[in-house]
C-alpha cells in the first residue's frame, strides 16, 4: 500500500464519523420540534368532529390509533369541549381500542364531575357498553362517587334517563 492511500485510508472512518454525527446533530433538534407540534393541536376537537363526520367513527379512531392520538381525545373528553357532540363522541368511543378504554373511562369520570349533564350526554345507554353509566359510575373511588351523586341526581333530562339511572345505581351499589 502507498503511504497515501493509507492516509486516506485513516481519514474515511473519521469522515463517516463525522457525517453520523452532524446527523444525530441534526436529529435532536429536529425531534423536539416534532414532539412539541405534536402536543396538542389548537382546536383540535373542531378539527376531530369535522374528521368524524367526513371520513366516520371507524376510519378516525383508526388513524388516532396508528398516530397514537387517543391522549388528545382523552383530554378533549375530559375538558367537555363544546365542538364535539355527545353523539360524535359515543360514535367514536365505541371504536377506541382496548388499550384506551381505561383512559377513556377515567376522562368521561373527569367531565361528568365537572358538568354531570354534559357527562350524562356522552355515556352510552347500553348496558354492557364499556362506557355505560354502569361502568363509569361504578369504578370510580369512593370520595369521587360522593362528589359526583349529587350533581348526577340534579339532572332531569328525559333524554339521558337511562344513563342517569344506570349512573345513580351504580354509585348507590358501589360507594
Amino acid at each position: 500500500m502507498i503511504p497515501s492511500q493509507a492516509l486516506a485510508t485513516l481519514h474515511r472512518p473519521g469522515r463517516i464519523m463525522h457525517r453520523i454525527l452532524l446527523a444525530l446533530v441534526a436529529l435532536t433538534l429536529l425531534i423536539p420540534v416534532s414532539v412539541m407540534a405534536a402536543g396538542a393541536p389548537a382546536h383540535f376537537g373542531t378539527r376531530l368532529s369535522g374528521q368524524i363526520s367526513s371520513d366516520g367513527p371507524r376510519a378516525v379512531a383508526w388513524n388516532l390509533t396508528l398516530r397514537h392520538d387517543w391522549t388528545q381525545v382523552e383530554t378533549t373528553i375530559a375538558k367537555n369541549d363544546p365542538s364535539l357532540s355527545s353523539a360524535t363522541l359515543r360514535a367514536l368511543l365505541d371504536y377506541a381500542p382496548r388499550h384506551e378504554q381505561g383512559a377513556m373511562q377515567q376522562a368521561l369520570r373527569q367531565r361528568l364531575q365537572k358538568d354531570p349533564l354534559a357527562g350524562l350526554a356522552v355515556l352510552s345507554p347500553v348496558a354492557h357498553s364499556p362506557y355505560s353509566g354502569r361502568i363509569i359510575c361504578g369504578g370510580g373511588e369512593a370520595r369521587w362517587k360522593h362528589q359526583v351523586g349529587p350533581g348526577v341526581m340534579a339532572t332531569h333530562d328525559i333524554v339521558y334517563a337511562l344513563q342517569r339511572e344506570s349512573c345513580l345505581k351504580a354509585l348507590r351499589l358501589h360507594s
